[in-house]
């Protein structure tokens, strides 16, 4: 009986060390419902119900812009252990369908739950900034891309720039028109060897959004500051010393103001020298300089910084022989057709290297003296030179005239009808 007995022990106890402990399984969970929805944030969470026979390690919710999302999206980290959670999660884009998993991970791998989407709500555009490119004495490229207008219409972009951390459009701006896309511009004035920071931007109803900031060393660059302290670089070709980018002072040498052709002045009848914006838009200023008429151009008290003039009609003349022009190409009036075709030397990325601008000019109808016509920005420019024809003219130049190519440079003489960009030349 006895032997029976341990006989019946050693079974059971061999029977019980070979059962096997039945395996365990991923978690089992159910996404929340979103609530609490703005433009770039939302609430939700989940609900696990069974943690598969293992503790859960860890929870949370998985979202992003496609269906489907996992871990290896963009995810909330909610804690461990079974029950239920809630998640906050932030950093969409206004306007967007987000579609959200709850997920949980224990020792058999991880699970989700059931898929939910919404749609945040509108808000501020999503903008991205361009890297710095082309960087040159006193200017670089950037832009930005808006790809997200956040639910209305971007009603102004550009970038903003500063030698602090962060800019805003409290600092430098310069503006690239409205709506969504891709935009490139140009900052200027840089100065010399400094450290700039950089963001786009972007403005709509909701407010103003801002890209990544971007930083770089503006390179080193020869330079001229006029009265009103703008910084100009510029360049030594064929022995002269001539600015680079178009002025944009608004006073004399000795001060005196320049009156702002758009308030209140006549630009037909006035006996004052005046200035005017580009295209009129005051943004073009810093990139395109300014206007002015042949009254600034006569004025005794001088328009260009100190130790620096209006080129005469001979300085442009010795820069285009030098370039490539025969004398009596340089001597021939207007451009039909002997004035040779070097033009694009001129034009900015040109070998000359002074980087003519193409704002365009104005032209001012004595039958409507008070509206001034603004032409051709961003297609031809036009300059003065401080050489008078007569009385009431002088002579000038034009670039990339009527737009041929390869392209002339035009000669010619006009009167107090019209105003146009000035580059300066060192005395």
């Amino acid at each position: 009986m006895k032997q029976l007995l341990c006989l019946l022990i050693a079974s059971a106890i061999i029977f019980t060390s070979c059962k096997k402990d039945k395996p365990g399984t991923v978690a089992t969970l159910t996404t929340t419902a979103v609530t609490n929805v703005t433009s770039n944030s939302a609430q939700t969470g989940g609900n696990i119900t069974d943690d598969g026979r293992s503790g859960i390690t860890k929870r949370g919710v998985a979202f992003a812009s496609h269906a489907s999302p996992t871990v290896a999206d963009s995810i909330t980290n909610d804690g461990s252990g079974a029950g239920s959670f809630t998640s906050t999660i932030t950093g969409m884009n206004a306007k967007t369908i987000v579609y959200v998993r709850a997920y949980a991970v224990n020792g058999s791998g991880t699970s989700y739950g059931n898929e939910v989407s919404f749609t945040t709500s509108d808000g501020v555009p999503t903008v991205t900034t361009t890297a710095i490119s082309d960087i040159q004495p006193l200017s670089a490229k950037t832009g930005g891309s808006i790809s997200n207008d956040g639910g209305a219409p971007v009603t102004e972009r550009g970038v903003v720039y500063a030698t602090t951390a962060n800019p805003t459009t409290a600092n430098f701006k310069i503006s690239s028109g409205t709506g969504i896309g891709t935009f490139i511009t140009t900052l200027t004035p840089l100065a010399s060897q400094q450290t700039y920071y950089v963001r786009a931007y972007a403005t709509n109803s909701f407010g103003t959004a801002y890209g990544n900031q971007v930083q770089f060393n503006a390179a080193s660059a020869n330079t001229v500051t006029d009265i009103d302290g703008n910084v100009y670089p510029y360049a030594t070709v064929c022995g002269q010393s001539w600015m680079t980018r178009n002025l944009k002072v608004t006073k004399y040498k000795n001060g005196d103001p320049i009156i702002n052709g758009l308030t209140n002045y006549n630009w037909f009848t006035s006996t004052f020298g005046a200035y005017t914006f580009p295209d009129a838009n005051i943004n073009n200023k810093d990139t395109f300089g300014l206007f002015y008429n042949i009254l600034v151009i006569k004025d005794s008290r001088g328009v260009c910084p100190t130790g620096w003039h209006v080129p005469t009609d001979g300085e442009w003349k010795t820069i285009e022989i030098c370039q490539g022009m025969t004398q009596a190409e340089a001597d021939q009036y207007q451009d039909y057709p002997g004035r040779g075709t070097i033009g694009a030397k001129f034009l900015e990325g040109g070998s000359s290297g002074l980087e003519i601008q193409k704002a365009g000019f104005v032209f001012i109808d004595g039958t409507a003296p008070t509206t001034p016509g603004y032409y051709s920005f961003n297609e031809w420019g036009a300059y003065w030179a401080s050489t008078a024809f007569n009385a009431d003219l002088n002579w000038y130049r034009g670039f990339n005239w009527d737009n041929p190519n390869p392209a002339p440079i035009a000669r010619g003489y006009i009167d107090k009808s019209y105003a146009m960009s000035v580059r300066c030349i060192k005395d």
